[in-house]
C-alpha cells in the first residue's frame, strides 16, 4: 500500500527530489541490508516474515525513488510477488503456530517429518519470497 502511494506520488515529487533522489535511495538501502542482518538473528517466525517485508519495501522505495521505467517496473514486480508469497508464508506460519503452540524456530524444527506438505509449500513460497 506504502509502494501504491509512492508511485502515486512520484510524478509530483520528480523535480523536487531530484538532485537529492540519490541520498533517499542510499538510505532505503542501507536500512534494508540493516533489517538483512537483523533477520539472521531472530527466532520468531513471524517477526522474521515481517522484518523480511521491511527488507523487501526498501528495494521497492529504491526502485520508485530512481525514477526509472526499470526501476517502477521492478518495484510493481516486487510487490506483486512479495504480496502472494508472504500472505502464503504468514499462513503456513499460523498453521504451524496452532500445532506448537509456539512461534520459535527452535520448537517447530522438527515439523518436516511431520508435515511434509507443509514443509515442500513452506520452502517453495521462501524460494519465492527471496527471487
Amino acid at each position: 500500500l506504502g509502494g501504491y502511494g509512492l508511485i502515486r506520488l512520484s510524478p509530483k515529487l520528480n523535480f523536487p527530489l531530484l538532485y537529492s533522489n540519490w541520498a533517499l535511495v542510499s538510505w532505503a538501502l542501507i536500512g534494508g541490508v540493516i533489517v538483512s542482518l537483523i533477520c539472521l538473528r531472530q527466532t520468531d517466525i513471524k517477526l522474521l516474515i515481517a522484518l523480511s517485508s521491511v527488507a523487501h519495501m526498501s528495494m521497492v522505495a529504491s526502485g520508485i525513488l530512481s525514477f526509472s521505467s526499470w526501476g517502477l517496473n521492478g518495484a510493481i514486480f516486487i510487490m506483486v510477488g512479495h504480496g502472494f508469497c508472504s500472505s502464503g508464508l504468514f499462513c503456513i506460519a499460523n498453521m504451524a503456530y496452532e500445532r506448537t503452540h509456539s512461534r520459535s524456530m527452535l520448537i517447530m524444527k522438527g515439523m518436516q517429518s511431520s508435515l511434509p506438505s507443509l514443509t515442500f509449500w513452506w520452502f517453495l513460497l521462501a524460494v519465492a519470497n527471496m527471487a
